[in-house]
This record gives structure tokens, C-alpha cells and sequence, in this order.
């Protein structure tokens, strides 16, 4: 009944087939992640190990300046579709040419471990940016769980192929998946495309990364985007970091570790389902979008807060694929929904330097937390880390109170 109510606000064949390729982008950037993401992760401990993490996320910040700048550069040049075929191409490229040859030169694992999260978060942009030209607030309280829940059955889909082929052919080989999801991933996109307004818009006319600072500056919605971005993924990496730190020595072998990471992601990936498909929409129908933006900060500091008391394996286990699953569903689909009643300049410059840009650069701050405890605190890790996220959630309760007292912002969320 809830589905008929929903899909009847749909008009028309042309965006009936937008919304189903939207769906199929969605699918295929997290299938092919859920194998890259836990073969990267294990490839990289295998050759280095977790202490070198923070100096990898110091890394994204000088490739992620570079990478938006082209984008953004080279965006109003080339069109959507010609800069999308362009990322996708060098992923393709990059990932089949890092699985072949990172046994005999290692430092191609380091680079391998960075250049995941910049990438998947610019397919991911440049799908987003297109789905938000073509949605009005209300229709998207309805559908953005449901293409969050799409593509979190993408990830269950990818995340078998570590989980159940690793051990038997190898982690590097599992890269190589990347090209026949990718050549499916252009296809659909190219059909989303066609049916968007987007492609020849001419007010995607902002030069450079400046264009899209100007553009957060003056914006308090785009700020307050910015700052919860960069309160999650700041705790969601500290709780990364001490993770893997304990995984390392419960699973020492690379393979056995990238089928514990592929199953691990698989039950998040199950999880994240449940809550894209149905815990956000009856969130947002109970709650409404302004309340729900304390949600999410509330459980996570509740969690923080136990894995503080009792910080086992187990529990940090579950700490962890909290936030995980919270980041790629609730936190994720409120957060997209703030971006829908902004310019499409607003939609494509600006939201590439926070989703892009920011969201992986936070890993560089995170990375001086952790160095700083391990010279700091040295016989307390890897316990101390949790400090870090409890403070980061508390601030993040803050900040949505303060947010949210602004009448125009009220008004815009209780739309």
C-alpha cells in the first residue's frame, strides 16, 4: 500500500525510467565497491600495516585537492557525460593495472588504498548531482530511501565475491571484477542522462575549486553539509582505525582477512537494507526531517560511550558497523535531501568539494588524532581512540540544535 502511495506520485514514463536508472547507477557503484573496498583494505595491511593508515589519509588531501579541481574544471567543458566517462575509465584503469602488478611493486597497494575512497565518492556525486536536478523535497522523502535500498542490495551482491572467492583465487584478482560492473555502470548512466535535463544546462558556469567555496560560504545549509560531513567521517575513521588495528592481529593472514572483511561488509551491507528501505522512511514519516537529523549523533554517542566502558574485540566490532551502517543509509539519505532545494551550480560544484573533497580529506585530521595518541598515549592504545568519536558525536548533537533554530531552516526541513 505504502509502495502504490508512493510510486503513484511518479508522472510519467520519461521519469519513471529516470528514477529506474538512478536506481541501477546506485547498484552498480556499490556492488563493485563492496569487492574493492575489503580487497583494498587487506592488500594494504598485507604489504604495510595499520600504523601507516593515518599517513594514507594524509595522502587524500594533496589527490583529492587534485582530483576536484579537474572536475570541476573540466565539468562545464566537457558535459556530464563525457566527464563521468572519463572517471570511469580511469578507475577501470587504474584498478585492473594496481590488481596486476601490486605483487611485484608494493607502494602500488598504498596508492590502491587511497584512490578507492576518492573515486567511489565521485561516481557517486556525479549520480547524485543529476538525481537532485530532476527531484522536489516531497517526492524525495519517498524515494531516496528507496534508491539508497537499491543500491544497498548492490553492495550485498558485491560484497559475495570476497566473502566466498578470496581464499580461492586471490585478493588482487578480485580487482578486476571492476571492468565488466563499470561497463554495465556507463551504460545506465547514459540512460539516466538522457532522460534528466542536465546535460547542456548552462549554469554549471562556476570555474575551479573556488567557485564551489564561494558557493559554501555563502550558504548555511551548504555549511551546515559541510560540518556534519566532516564530524562523521572524522569519527567514523578514528573507529576504522582502532578497528583494523584489532583485526590485524585476529586475522593476521591477507586472504582469511578479506573474507572477514567481505562477510563483515556483507551482514552491514544486510543491515543497511533494512534501514534504507524501511527505518528511514518510517523515520522521516514519525519524526520528519528536522528531528531526525538528531538521530542518528544520539545512538552513535551511545555506542561511543560503551565501547569506551568495555572496548573488546566484539564490541568494537559493533561499534564500527554501527557508524558504517548508519553512514551509508540514514546519515547519507537525510543528509542528500538537504542538497534538494539548492541551485544545480549548489548541486554539482559545491556538493562535489564536500562529498568529495571534504568527506575524504577529514581522514587527513583524523590521521593528526591519531598520531598524536600514539606518541601521546602510547600504552593506552588502541583502547584511547574511542575518546575521539564521543567528543566528535556530542559536538555533532550541538551543531544540529543550533542549526535547526534558524527560522528559514525550519522551514525548509518541515517542508
Amino acid at each position: 500500500m505504502i509502495l502504490k502511495k508512493i510510486f503513484s506520485q511518479i508522472r510519467g514514463e520519461k521519469e519513471k525510467l529516470f528514477l529506474f536508472f538512478a536506481m541501477l547507477c546506485g547498484f552498480f557503484i556499490t556492488a563493485e565497491y563492496a569487492i574493492t573496498k575489503p580487497t583494498s583494505n587487506s592488500i594494504f595491511l598485507a604489504h604495510y600495516s595499520v600504523k601507516l593508515y593515518p599517513y594514507a589519509w594524509l595522502l587524500t588531501v594533496p589527490l583529492n585537492l587534485l582530483v576536484v579541481t579537474l572536475y570541476n574544471r573540466f565539468l562545464p567543458r566537457f558535459g556530464c557525460f563525457k566527464m563521468f566517462l572519463c572517471t570511469t575509465l580511469a578507475t577501470m584503469g587504474m584498478n585492473v593495472f594496481c590488481g596486476e602488478f601490486v605483487q611485484k611493486f608494493p607502494p602500488l597497494s598504498f596508492f590502491l588504498y587511497v584512490w578507492k575512497d576518492i573515486y567511489v565518492l565521485l561516481m557517486f556525486q556525479q549520480v547524485w548531482s543529476v538525481i537532485h536536478t530532476k527531484m522536489e523535497i516531497k517526492k524525495a522523502k519517498y524515494l531516496y530511501g528507496i534508491i539508497f535500498g537499491v543500491s544497498g542490495v548492490g553492495a550485498i551482491f558485491g560484497s559475495l565475491v570476497p566473502s566466498f572467492f578470496a581464499v580461492k583465487v586471490g585478493s588482487e584478482h578480485l580487482l578486476m571484477m571492476t571492468v565488466p560492473l563499470y561497463l554495465l555502470f556507463i551504460a545506465v548512466y547514459y540512460q539516466m542522462l538522457k532522460r534528466s535535463e542536465v546535460e547542456g544546462s548552462t549554469s554549471l558556469q562556476i570555474q575551479g575549486v573556488e567557485g564551489g567555496v564561494q558557493l559554501i560560504r555563502s550558504s548555511a545549509t551548504l555549511k551546515f553539509i559541510l560540518l556534519i560531513v566532516v564530524l562523521m567521517q572524522l569519527s567514523s575513521t578514528v573507529m576504522d582505525y582502532q578497528f583494523n588495528t584489532f583485526l590485524q592481529e585476529r586475522y593476521p593472514l591477507q586472504d582469511e582477512r578479506t573474507q572477514f572483511y567481505g562477510r563483515l561488509w556483507g551482514m552491514i551491507n544486510t543491515c543497511k537494507l533494512c534501514l534504507q528501505f524501511f527505518a528511514t522512511f518510517l523515520l522521516l514519516k514519525l519524526l520528519g526531517l528536522r528531528r531526525s537529523h538528531f538521530v542518528v549523533p544520539g545512538i552513535l554517542l551511545g555506542n561511543a560511550i560503551l565501547t569506551l566502558v568495555q572496548p573488546t574485540f566484539g564490541l568494537i566490532t559493533y561499534g564500527f558497523s554501527v557508524i558504517k551502517t548508519f553512514d551509508y543509509s540514514i546519515f547519507n539519505i537525510i543528509k542528500e535531501m538537504l542538497y534538494v532545494p539548492l541551485k544545480t551550480s549548489e548541486k554539482f560544484k559545491a556538493k562535489a568539494i564536500i562529498d568529495v573533497f571534504a568527506y575524504r580529506s577529514a581522514k587527513a585530521l583524523a590521521s593528526v588524532f591519531v598520531i598524536g595518541m600514539q606518541v601521546l598515549s602510547p600504552d593506552k592504545l588502541p583502547y584511547a581512540y574511542s575518546w575521539g568519536p564521543l567528543t566528535l558525536f556530542a559536538v555533532w548533537i550541538l551543531a544540529v540544535f543550533f542549526y535547526l533554530r534558524r527560522p528559514e531552516e525550519q522551514k525548509l526541513l518541515e517542508a
